[in-house]
């Protein structure tokens, strides 16, 4: 056999082999592979990132770590939400709201909890007891104190377990987001909240995170 015989043959092998490894081999991670994630107790809930197109140029470069610094910039509230552990029972989730500018930050982190969980949120397990229409009536800050005025349908349906975790919901987020050196104090429909709901749950004020607790 000749040598350009031989080279036209081992040519033919190299492509062949290449050709084998890239469409059996090589196969592409599906960017639809669901990735599931257990979460635990007040385990922060992310939006998952949104994809971008990797590129060497300089200028992409330079954008992107604009957009890290940007990042930085950006003020975030936490906000309390419910899901479930690996026992089946109800444990709290935290997740992120980035906070428009301008805004309030305690009111917006309320706003954000009555509003409830966005469909991705949903879609991983996380909850909320807190009725829809509940409206932050108003959010007052004084030198000495802060008021959190909550409307009166708050305490509409479900029973004592439900009326306990939406306050917690409540407490917990109002706590997160305030000057901790300023006590909350708790109104609904304009007064201030003794006793929650038909079931006569009490509550201490100021808000602390045992309130509830008797």
């Amino acid at each position: 056999m000749g040598f350009w015989s031989k080279l036209v043959i081992l040519t033919l092998a190299v492509l062949a082999f290449f050709y084998v490894k890239v469409n059996f081999f090589d196969t592409p991670h599906s960017p639809h592979l669901k990735v599931e994630k257990k979460l635990t107790s007040e385990e922060q809930v992310s939006e998952p990132p949104q994809k971008t197109e990797n590129t060497r140029t300089t200028e992409n470069k330079k954008t992107a770590e604009n957009t890290k610094e940007q990042e930085k910039s950006k003020v975030f509230v936490t906000v309390y939400f419910l899901g479930m552990d690996k026992h089946n029972n109800s444990i709290f989730k935290t997740v992120k709201r980035e906070v428009p500018s301008g805004k309030n930050e305690l009111r917006y982190a309320l706003t954000q909890l009555v509003a409830g969980p966005t469909q991705y949120e949903k879609s991983v397990g996380v909850y909320s007891e807190i009725p829809k229409n509940v409206q932050i009536m108003g959010v007052v800050e004084s030198d000495k104190k802060i008021i959190i005025d909550v409307s009166g349908n708050i305490q509409t349906g479900g029973g004592a377990d439900s009326l306990y975790s939406r306050f917690k919901q409540l407490i917990k987020t109002a706590i997160a987001n305030a000057d901790r050196k300023k006590p909350i104090y708790l109104y609904i429909d304009g007064k201030q909240a003794e006793v929650i709901g038909g079931e006569g749950i009490m509550i201490t004020q100021p808000l602390k995170e045992n309130s509830l607790d008797g």
